[in-house]
């Protein structure tokens, strides 16, 4: 069994490809707009490949990216040096980071949260965003939601063919855990020869109310809750939840501000 993402890193380009990664950008820059933030610096959690952090970067924003996978790194880095942007790429757990530095934007995207199978590493990821994040900056996740999980993903298998990779995925949910097990076999062609390879994944099921709350206790208020990247709101059958998120004004930024309209009276 080889570690995660090992070798699906080389093929999840190929298995993603149906994804408009501009039409993603697109949708970041709305609630940009709409929540009256200008971004110029963004961090992009679990960034994976790149293929969000460096369409971003070539629109003209500073960005930096996380990983835990030093394969997809590798990857994203390479798209990053084609594109001849400049992107900070790091190897770190997004359930514990330092970005080094404070940024406008913070976005999490394609189920990255769920794979915080902890609920205190999502406390805790929640927790560095905001102190990342500089005053009513902005924080857009999206998760994977329970219907999803239980109606779709639930004990299903799903297959890729191509001519050179042949990839069979099985899911198995546990409604008491609420941990999804994903066990992803590989084969895959070299020359007349086909060589397999074994591969597990797990995320984790959050109730949206629950998220909603670690996001409060963190310091971080959700102006809204969508379903997909068109803005089209929840409903029960919606496979994913996007959260739009701001941070509230530091105590000092309130203070200083009640003490300049306590004067004016």
């Amino acid at each position: 069994m080889t570690e995660q993402y090992a070798v699906l890193a080389a093929y999840y380009d190929r298995i993603m490809e149906d994804i408009d990664y501009e039409a993603w950008c697109d949708f970041y820059e709305k609630c940009f707009e709409k929540n009256a933030v200008k971004p110029k610096k963004i961090l992009d959690l679990a960034c994976g490949t790149g293929s969000i952090t460096v369409p971003l970067a070539k629109r003209g924003y500073t960005l930096t990216g996380l990983d835990l996978s030093s394969e997809m790194l590798a990857l994203a880095q390479s798209k990053s040096d084609e594109a001849k942007t400049k992107i900070r790429f790091s190897e770190q757990n997004i359930a514990l980071f330092s970005a080094g530095s404070e940024f406008d934007a913070v976005i999490c995207s394609f189920d990255g949260i769920n794979y915080l199978t902890s609920p205190k590493d999502v406390e805790s990821c929640f927790a560095c965003v905001s102190e990342t994040l500089s005053d009513d900056g902005i924080f857009i996740f999206d998760v994977s939601t329970p219907y999803k999980y239980e109606n779709i993903l639930a004990d299903n298998a799903f297959v890729y063919e191509y001519d050179d990779l042949f990839l069979s995925w099985q899911n198995y949910f546990n409604k008491k855990t609420a941990l999804c097990d994903f066990y992803l076999t590989f084969f895959i062609k070299n020359g007349s020869s086909w060589k397999r390879f074994d591969e597990t994944q797990k995320q984790r099921k959050y109730a949206l109310n629950r998220l909603e709350k670690m996001l409060h206790e963190a310091g971080l208020t959700v102006i809204e809750t969508i379903s997909d990247i068109d803005f089209s709101p929840m409903a029960e059958d919606s496979d994913r939840c996007f959260f739009v998120c701001k941070k509230a004004a530091s105590r000092r930024s309130q203070f200083l501000a009640y003490r300049s309209f306590s004067a004016s009276e």
